[in-house]
C-alpha cells in the first residue's frame, strides 16, 4: 500500500488552493445575489416608475378637467358670453334650470329645479381671464406624449390656468379653496343625477 505523500511545497499550494476556492465562494455568492437584485430592481423600478406616472397623470388631468368645467361655468354666467335658448328650445328641451333625476324607489323620472347661478357683471378683464383659463384648460390641444417637453408644457399650463381661476374666483368673489364646489360635495350624497 502506497500512500501518496505530498511534499511541503505541493501541499502548501493544495490548500491555498482549497481556501481560495471557499474564499471565492462567498464573493461569487455576493456578486450573483447583487446581480439578480439589481435586475429585480430595474423591473420593479420601471413598473413602480410606470403605476406612478400614471397616478400623476391621472390626478393633474382631473385638476385640468375641473378646471376646464369651471370656466364653461363662468363663461356661461357673464352676461355677453351666454348661449341663449330660444323659446322654442325652452318648450322642447324644459328650462335649463330643470333636470329630470329617478330616486331609486321611483322609476319615473322627476323634475328637480336647479338653483340658478347669479349673472356675473360685465367686466372685460373677468371676460379675458376666463377666455384664457378656457384655452388653457381645454384638453384637445394638450399632448398625451411622455417627452420632457410635453409634460413641461402641460404643467406649465396648469398652473398657469390654476393661477387664472384663483384670479377669477377673487373678481367673482367666490373662494372655494381646495377646489371642490359645494354642488359636487352634496350630489354624491344625496344620489341625484346632475
Amino acid at each position: 500500500m502506497s500512500t501518496r505523500q505530498c511534499s511541503p511545497p505541493n501541499c502548501l499550494a493544495m490548500a491555498l488552493h482549497t481556501f481560495d476556492e471557499v474564499l471565492g465562494l462567498e464573493e461569487q455568492f455576493y456578486r450573483d445575489g447583487f446581480n439578480q437584485g439589481l435586475e429585480d430592481g430595474v423591473q420593479a423600478g420601471r413598473i413602480e416608475g410606470r403605476t406612478f406616472g400614471l397616478e400623476k397623470g391621472f390626478e393633474k388631468y382631473i385638476e385640468s378637467g375641473r378646471l376646464y368645467g369651471k370656466s364653461i361655468v363662468w363663461a356661461n354666467r357673464i352676461t355677453h358670453l351666454q348661449k341663449r335658448a330660444t323659446d322654442a328650445d325652452n318648450s322642447v328641451y324644459g328650462s335649463p334650470s330643470q333636470i329630470l333625476a329617478t330616486s331609486s324607489d321611483n322609476q319615473s323620472p322627476q323634475p328637480v329645479q336647479l338653483p340658478n347661478l347669479k349673472i356675473l357683471p360685465e367686466n372685460q378683464r373677468l371676460t379675458k381671464h376666463v377666455k384664457v383659463l378656457h384655452a388653457l384648460a381645454e384638453s384637445e390641444s394638450l399632448s398625451t406624449e411622455n417627452s420632457e417637453e410635453a409634460v413641461s408644457d402641460f404643467d406649465d399650463r396648469l398652473k398657469r390656468a390654476q393661477g387664472k381661476a384663483k384670479i377669477i374666483e377673487r373678481i367673482v368673489g367666490e373662494s372655494q379653496g381646495d377646489g371642490a364646489t359645494g354642488l359636487s360635495a352634496t350630489s354624491s350624497t344625496s344620489g341625484g343625477v346632475i
